[in-house]
């Protein structure tokens, strides 16, 4: 071994442990890029060369992140299967490995791999085509809730002297905005009550496939997860920003195709369910 700075060193040892193919192949392209060999950097120790040793590290690494992404992702794992899953986890690993510091980033391109790799559809057998979008989906939804559990919540948030009555929605004054750790989904299955089964330890068959809307959100420490209507994933998107209670009716009107008052109607019931999940709050 020889010493060389440790800028150097890190760029080698990254490319030997990020870059694709097998050790051999990883440890000629490190040479090519950087000027060194593994005789430079890694010594034999306790019996094991420096090829077997630099081998553990770099299987250990893997094995590490796919402990990480099996914790996101119970219930893809559930549905596929833990070696189908460790397949398609370990090759997302291998040809997208990890540009950013915290591992809470690692699985936020997963459903897209899952998505871009997924076999061709086939115009013979039109049931089985469409559940090959599942995988991908299921995959959305927990990267979702993943991130809802992560984000910062309505915990701080001042609290109400009493809830949110029903009936204030006819006040003009109120101005509404989504709460930073709301995300909303367009799914091409109904997945919620998928997942929630999943969560309990069942196996519940797949879905047949249709286009639904999830909102996640968190209050109190605790994730809240609904399908919602049109109307309602509507007018949470207008309230993206500080937005009027009434202008976010009118969106929700628009974008479904219901009547106004329809909308005021059953906002009378439903506003005060989105805030105490932390979908929505009240801002002055």
């Amino acid at each position: 071994m020889t010493d060389q700075p440790l800028s150097l060193l890190q760029h080698w040892m990254k490319t030997v442990v990020t870059e694709r193919g097998s050790l051999s192949e990883k440890l000629q392209s490190s040479s090519e890029q950087h000027g060194l060999s593994i005789e430079d950097v890694v010594a034999e120790k306790r019996g094991l060369s420096a090829q077997t040793r630099l081998s553990i590290y770099t299987s250990g690494y893997v094995l590490r992140l796919l402990d990480c992404m099996r914790a996101d992702f119970p219930a893809l794992r559930n549905f596929v299967g833990d070696s189908v899953f460790d397949a398609f986890a370990k090759a997302y690993i291998i040809n997208r490995p990890p540009r950013s510091p915290s591992l809470y980033d690692l699985s936020a391109d997963f459903p897209q791999f899952l998505e871009e790799t997924k076999p061709q559809k086939s115009p013979l057998d039109a049931q089985l085509s469409s559940m090959l979008d599942l995988p991908s989906e299921l995959a959305r939804l927990e990267c979702a809730r993943a991130e809802v559990m992560r984000a910062h919540g309505t915990e701080n948030d001042t609290v109400r002297a009493e809830p949110f009555a029903p009936f204030a929605i006819f006040n003009e004054d109120i101005t509404l905005q989504a709460t930073p750790c709301l995300r909303l989904l367009e799914l091409k299955f109904p997945l919620v009550d998928f997942l929630r089964r999943s969560d309990q330890g069942e196996r519940p068959e797949p879905p047949t496939p249709r286009i639904s809307f999830a909102a996640i959100g968190r209050s109190n420490y605790r994730i809240h997860m609904e399908e919602v209507a049109l109307w309602q994933l509507a007018f949470m998107k207008a309230c993206e920003h500080p937005t009027s209670l009434y202008s976010a009716v009118q969106h929700a009107a628009r974008e479904s195709g219901k009547e106004t008052a329809s909308v005021l109607a059953e906002l009378v019931v439903w506003l005060p369910i989105a805030m105490e999940f932390g979908f929505l709050r009240q801002v002055t």
